[in-house]
This record gives C-alpha cells, sequence and structure tokens, in this order.
C-alpha cells in the first residue's frame, strides 16, 4: 500500500455477516463470496476524484452535521488511487471457546478461564 496517498475508507467486515454464528468455526461462503466481489469491483473501479467525502456514520447525521445517503456516493468509489483496509470480526471463530469458558467474566486464577483464552486465541489465529 502506498502510505503517502490518504486512506478514504476502512471497511469492517462484522463476523456474523460472513461467518455462520451459531456454528463453530464456519466461515458463511456465500455472504464472503458477495462481500469480496463487491470489494474487488470497488477496487478495481478507479475513481479520480480526489474529493473526500465525510462518511463518519458512527454518529447520528443530524449530531453530526452529516446529511447523506447512499446516492451521495454513487460517483464516488474507492479505487486503487484511493486506498482503503477491511478488518473483520471473528463470528464464529473465538466466541464458542470464549462463551463456553467464561473468559467475559474475568477470573485467571481459574484454569478454565485460562484454557478458554488460549481456545479463543488459537480458534481466532
Amino acid at each position: 500500500m502506498d502510505l503517502t496517498k490518504p486512506l478514504r475508507c476502512i471497511v469492517k467486515l462484522g463476523g456474523a455477516a460472513i461467518t455462520c454464528k451459531n456454528e463453530l468455526e464456519t466461515i458463511h461462503e456465500e455472504n464472503l463470496a458477495t462481500v469480496s466481489s463487491h470489494l474487488r469491483k470497488t477496487m478495481v473501479s478507479g475513481s479520480s476524484s480526489e474529493s473526500t467525502i465525510g462518511m463518519d456514520w458512527s454518529k447520528q447525521p443530524e449530531k453530526s452535521g452529516i446529511e447523506r445517503t447512499a446516492d451521495d456516493f454513487r460517483e464516488h468509489e474507492v479505487g486503487l488511487a484511493s486506498p482503503f483496509i477491511v478488518v473483520h470480526g471473528a463470528g464464529s471463530f473465538g466466541h464458542f471457546q470464549a462463551s463456553k469458558s467464561g473468559v467475559h467474566k474475568g477470573g485467571l486464577d481459574r484454569s478454565l478461564v485460562k484454557a478458554g483464552f488460549v481456545a479463543t486465541r488459537i480458534s481466532v489465529s
């Protein structure tokens, strides 16, 4: 990645969207293929636009001052000239192990919790 160009977007794929969260360590292949296809189309679209659009959707529009709809972004696809990063959640990888061992409750003095941390780490690696 060329770090001299501004980062245009960070895409977070939710773990529940790309895995079958009710099944141990199972990828939802159809959803992942669809999302991957969309990301690839976005990457190779090659937008020549250098404008940056406000995309802070973490706030409600009335609080952020951003009044946008999806249609406002149609002509501003992220191309290879505009790098973006893709991150993902764990989904069905790690959640079963953490839940079964009570990792979310803490208590590293208990061997089950320690084993749960190890199992969770292995699952997401």
